[in-house]
This record gives structure tokens, sequence and C-alpha cells, in this order.
């Protein structure tokens, strides 16, 4: 299918670029697509004001802006709760940019400084841009010298230049059906996607004694 002569295939790699980045760090948790899904579904649909078309990713949040402030700082139970938390909250930045920057790949921005520049102008004060400076902000209390913007903009470009033709592969059923549930995307993207580590198999019992 040529998705390039689709109106909407712009908004459909938005929206792939935020699903299959949200499996992709979903897999640096967690072992097991299936068990612990990173969305329950991928959807373009046209805005009824205008007739634009719009999309949403249903998901479950690495991390949630929680409102600290100098004078609300968090509490952590230990170093490991707080890199947890730190650990989460930059992924959740990726995953919010990564619909913006599929978007300028998309349109042939593919160098990664290029492609964060494209994302920005064309993003500025939209809903995942601010919830990932949102986040950003957060970072300075969960860590003691956050990562330059530019970095994660960085880690962003380079997930989706290395998961490209999973994102290319997600957005062209999107222009067929608009709506796919996690099980429909991950069967699309998952040959696209390097393999899941094997599993650990268990640790043999010690023999009995004699």
């Amino acid at each position: 299918m040529n998705v390039a002569s689709q109106p909407l295939a712009p908004v459909a790699h938005h929206e792939a670029g935020h699903a299959v980045a949200a499996i992709v760090l979903m897999r640096q948790v967690f072992d097991d697509d299936r068990e612990f899904p990173a969305f329950s579904s991928v959807s373009i649909y046209p805005d009824p004001g205008d007739g634009d078309y719009l999309g949403v990713v249903m998901s479950k949040c690495f991390y949630s802006a929680q409102g600290f402030t100098s004078k609300r700082k968090p509490i952590f139970q230990d170093d490991f709760d707080r890199y947890f938390e730190r650990d989460g909250a930059i992924r959740q930045i990726v995953a919010y940019l990564a619909g913006p920057f599929a978007e300028s790949a998309f349109k042939g921005y593919l160098d990664p400084f290029d492609m964060a520049m494209n994302a920005s102008d064309e993003n500025e004060g939209s809903g995942d841009y601010a919830n990932a400076e949102r986040i950003y902000r957060e970072l300075r209390f969960l860590m003691p010298r956050r990562p330059d913007w530019g970095r994660i903009e960085d880690r962003t470009a380079r997930l989706v230049l290395d998961h490209w033709s999973a994102i290319e592969a997600l957005a062209a059923h999107l222009l067929v059906k608009h709506d796919l549930q996690f099980d429909e995307a991950l069967t699309i993207v998952a040959p696209h996607l390097p393999p899941m580590p094997a599993a650990t198999p268990p640790e043999r019992p010690f023999p009995q004694p004699a």
C-alpha cells in the first residue's frame, strides 16, 4: 500500500509511533507482551468539528506527573524506588514524543536533529509536548541531575528510526482499519521487532542428600 498517497498517513504514523514506542519501552521492563500489554487500543478518527483526523493510544502510563514543587517533594523509601520512578518518567517522555517524531520522520525528517526540530515546531503547545515537558520539569526531583532535553529527544529519534519498519506496518493497517486492539497491533509489529529475550529456565532444585 502506498501510504504516502493517503491524506490520513501523518496521523496514522503519529499514533503508530506512540504505539510502537509503548511496546518497545514496555519490553524494557517486562518480558511478556500479552501479560503486561503496553496499551489497550490505537485509533484514528474524524474530528466532528472540522473533519480533520485525530488519534489516540489508550495506554497505561509509565509515569504520571505528580505536581512536585520545591514545597512538595517526593518521598522515596529507598534509592531503588527513586530510580524506578526516574526511569519511568524518562520512558513516559519518550512515549509522548515518539508520536510527533514518527510524524516528522514520515514527512522526510530523518536526521535526529531535524526530526526533533520539526516535531517541536509542528507540535508546540500540543498535549504530547505539554505532558512531556511537565514530566521533564519533575525530573529534577527524581534525580540529582536530570538529563539534557536534547539527549531525550535523541533517544526518541533513535527509537523511531530503529523501529521504523514496525511503525510503517502499523500505520498502513491503521489506514485500512482505523481502530486496532492491542493483540492486533502486536501481531502486526512483532515481525519487525527484535525477538523477546528467552525466558530464563528455573533453577534445578538441589539434589536430595543421600
